[in-house]
Formats: C-alpha cells, structure tokens, sequence
C-alpha cells in the first residue's frame, strides 16, 4: 500500500506540474516491507502531438518560390499511420518555425559514393582561373595539357522556326544530369543555363549548394572564341532530339574503348542536349563502369546523386516535399506512385479537359493489383499518389477518398478499405508553352514571364521527384515517368503502361512486369 504522505506530495507536485505523469512499470516497483511503500518514479511525459487542418508554408523571407499548401489528402493519409509514426511526423512541423522541416539531407552515410569533394575542388579551381581569364590574366604557368576546362549545359530561346526546343522537364532532366555526368569524367567544371525566357533562369527554380553552376553564355562565348590563344578554344554540341543509335555513334565511337576526353578537345564545350546517356555508359564501357564504381556511383544512383548534387530545392519547396516524403518513408505505408500523362492538350486548354477514370482507370487497376501483390504485413495502410497532367482526372481520383462505391469499380475491396488518395494539388504547367503553342491551337494563351511560370515549373520538378520517392511506380511509357524511375534509385520498381491504350496491358501482380532501366534507357529521352 502507497503511504498516504506520498499520495498527498503526488497531488501536490501534479497541481504544479501537469504534464508530468507518475509512471509506474514492472521495473521501478520495488516494495519495502518493513515501510509498506512503493518507490515513486517521475517520469516526463511528452504531451501528445497535434497537426492542424491545413499544413502552412510559410512565405521565405529570401524572396525565393514558395509552394502553396499540401493538399488535405495529404494529412488525411497520415491520420492513418500507427500513433508512433504520427508522433514522429507531427514533430516535425512548427508553425513557429516556418512549417515543416526544411532539412534536405545528402550522402550522409556515403550512399552517394566518394567523388563530390575532388570535384569542388576541382570546380573551384577552374572558375578561379576563369575569373582571372576574364580580367585578360594568363599565367604562363598553366600548361596547355593541364589548362583548366569547362563544359556548360545550355537551353537557348524557343525557336521561331522549328522545333528544336529543350522539351520539357524530361527532356531537360536527361540533358542536363548526362552533360554534368560527361564534365566528372573528363575534369571539366560544369555550367548551365536556361535562357531568361524558356520559360524561366535555373536560379529561380534551385539552390546551388555544391557548386555555382550559374554563367552568361554570351560571355562565354566571346571570351573563350580567342583563337589565338592555346589556353582557350570554344565548341558547341547539338545532342537535341538524337536517337539512339545516332546518340551511341556520337558518344561512343570506338564502342566500349572510347575515351571521353577525345569526344571534344576545346577548352569551352556548350552542349544543347535533351538525351540522356548514364545508363548507357554503364552498359557500352566496362572502362568507365569501374571508375564509376570505384566512386560509388551505380547504374542505379547515379541520376539522383547527381541530381541531389547539383541541385536543392528552395526552402518553401523544401517543406512542402518533406511533408510528402516523410509520408512515404513510413515503415506502415506503401506508398505507389501513379503517373498518367495525358496530352499536351489538357495543360493547353484545361477549360476542356475531359479525361477521367473512364479512359484512364486501368492505371488505378493496375496500381491495386500491385498493392495486393507487394503489401507486406507490416504495411497497415496503402497510398496512392497521382501525378498528372489532367486537373480533371486528378479531381476524379482524389474523389474515391469519399467516393468508395466508385473506388471499388477500379480496387478490390479490401484495398479499398485501407487505403487512401494523395495530391499534391499543385499548378499544372507545361514548362515550355510557346513549343507547344506552335502545333496545338491555345484558346487562351498567356505571357511567358517569370510570375506566371515560376508556379508550375517548379510543381513539374517536384512532384516528380515524389513520385521518385514512393515505393513502387506505375508509370506512361514516355520520358516523365522514367526520370522519376531513374531519380528512385530502384530498378525493376516501376511497371510501364502503354501508350496505346489498346495495346496488351501487363499483369500488375507479376514480378517481371518491372521495367529495368537498361529497357527505359532505350526509349523517350533515352537514359
């Protein structure tokens, strides 16, 4: 029996300290039997965690982009977790700090090998040298074979004429991530560049948080245009729409013997590329594969690393990811990724867009049978996560959350019942408008300015590096859903549907139904 001197101090020490609970387990009770009383053990306890309605962004003050609010099925999906992966997730959002945590960790535990401080290194190098060439100083020191050199990914204005472009965010991805892959190869310090109007400066979308990738082109070009220097010399590339046999004969002429450094010999390369060739360097060069491994780099990292690299999200659109991506990591949720790519015609004139599950469920059937086939007992709850370019068919989808006679049209019922739709209800843009215009008539067309594309730029990256992040992916078989295939770091994790919707469709419950990167690293955009 507790002594009645330590039940009247309990009563007094709660008065004045309320979030303090007496805790009693098998452990600390320890009876004294000549005192009758049972030691008493204060131990803090942590008030319970609470997530508002809506989750806030808060506004930067650097002026930077900031995303709009998750969508609610976002936290209607967390009120699913177990109580100890809720607390966990709710602890990591204050209001009075901004929202939800910015963190943006990267190869922490090396997962992305040994490379990246020999490459700051070197980066820092050239640019130091650069900033001394662009005060006319050259040292008569630097050898010739030992000069410093660049190589800059360059997106140049829409073409009036023809449609060249950069493409959109794929196209841009493949170019952009393979261009930096070539400079770490071959030594050279990388630069790129969007041009101000298509549709708007790298600088406005990503942070630079390893190196400063940002230069003027047309700077570039006048200074290192000297002929008659040996420390200069300037070369432009045109990778832009290659096919992949085009694209093998220009990157690997000699097969798997061919030397990157012999490709191109000016001290300056700008390369305009909207092709990917990572996965393909692995799979032609037995050379570079082992260099790439002694670095830590796979056929399966290496587009993220470099993408993490090269790039960090703002820190608006850091939150706003985080509070997706904290949801997927959850050890009770399997989380599959559904990206459906309509046409160009609902971005362009979304007051018509008519595409719904009707045309577009067996994605949604596919993605259940995938459910059943891959839930493990430790998973209690299924997300779905849409990405699409269709508002109406992303409506439609978010509506089986309250619509579940519709649901079980496309899910078993017992898929149903444990699972939920997620959003990110995001502003849907195509990142290059004007290419678009020239062969869809736009009713409504508007300015290509920084205002107006900053939003929707920025919601193309983002929610594909999401779909990068659920666990499994059901994806179109075009370039989109690929770079988020690639940007997983999982091969074999993602089924790829058909463009042609009469095609055969793939049994969604059968493990070699996966995609492999060396097939996607075939197709759109290439790899």
């Amino acid at each position: 029996m507790i002594s009645l001197s330590a039940i009247v101090f309990m009563a007094a020490y709660s008065l004045f300290h309320p979030s303090i609970a007496y805790s009693k387990t098998k452990s600390n009770i320890n009876i004294n039997e000549q005192e009758n009383t049972i030691p008493i053990d204060f131990t803090p306890q942590e008030e319970p965690c609470y997530l508002p309605n809506k989750i806030l962004i808060e506004q930067p003050r650097d002026g930077s982009y900031s995303p709009p609010s998750p969508h609610i099925s976002l936290l209607q999906a967390v009120s699913h977790a177990t109580n100890e992966e809720f607390q966990s997730y709710c602890k990591k959002y204050n209001e009075n700090q901004g929202g939800f945590t910015d963190e943006w960790k990267y190869n922490e535990k090396g997962e992305c090998g040994n490379w990246q401080n020999r490459y700051i290194k070197l980066h820092k190098r050239n640019m130091a040298i650069l900033k001394q060439y662009k005060k006319d100083e050259f040292s008569n020191k630097i050898k010739i074979k030992d000069r410093p050199k660049f190589v800059s990914y360059l997106c140049k204005e829409v073409p009036k004429n023809s449609n060249r472009g950069c493409g959109g965010l794929a196209d841009r991805m493949g170019g952009m991530i393979s261009t930096f892959f070539y400079a770490l190869l071959t030594d050279r310090a990388y630069l790129l560049n969007w041009a101000e109007r298509n549709p708007l400066p790298l600088e406005a979308i990503w942070e630079r948080p390893y190196i400063d990738w940002s230069h003027d082109p047309k700077e570039m070009e006048l200074l290192f245009s000297n002929g008659e220097n040996p420390l200069l010399g300037y070369q432009k590339v045109n990778l832009l729409n290659r096919k992949y046999d085009d694209l093998t004969a220009t990157m690997f002429p000699n097969g798997g013997n061919t030397e990157f450094k012999d490709l191109w010999n000016e001290t300056y390369v700008e390369v305009r590329s909207n092709r990917g060739f990572i996965i393909h360097t692995f799979q032609s060069s037995q050379k570079y594969k082992k260099i790439l491994n002694n670095m830590g780099l796979t056929k399966e990292n290496t587009f993220r690393c470099i993408t993490d690299f090269l790039f960090r999200p703002t820190i608006g659109s850091r939150r706003f990811l985080n509070a997706y991506k904290k949801l997927f990591e959850m050890k009770s949720i399997l989380s599959i990724g559904i990206q459906i790519r309509t046409d160009d015609n609902a971005l362009a004139n979304p007051q018509h867009d008519s595409n719904g599950l009707k045309k577009w469920g067996h994605f949604l059937k596919c993605a259940g049978e995938l459910a059943s086939f891959k839930r493990q007992p430790h998973h209690k709850h299924i997300v779905f996560f849409l990405v699409t370019d269709s508002t109406h068919l992303r409506k439609q989808f978010v509506s089986l959350n309250r619509n579940k006679k519709l649901a079980q049209k496309y899910l078993s019922e017992d898929i149903v019942k444990s699972s939920s739709m997620v959003i990110t209800g995001l502003p849907l843009e195509h990142i290059e408008p004007d290419q678009v215009a020239k062969y869809i008539d736009v009713e409504d067309p508007k300015e290509v300015n920084k205002a107006r594309m900053q939003p929707g730029v920025n919601s193309a990256y983002m929610e594909n590096w999401l779909l990068g992040h659920t666990q499994y992916r059901v994806i179109s078989a075009q370039g989109y859903g690929k770079m988020a295939s690639f940007y997983s770091g999982e091969d074999k994790a993602s089924i790829s549907m058909p463009k042609n919707g009469k095609a055969k469709l793939p049994v969604c419950s059968a493990d070699n139904s996966f995609t492999s990167f060396e097939s996607l690293s075939t197709q759109w955009s290439l790899g």
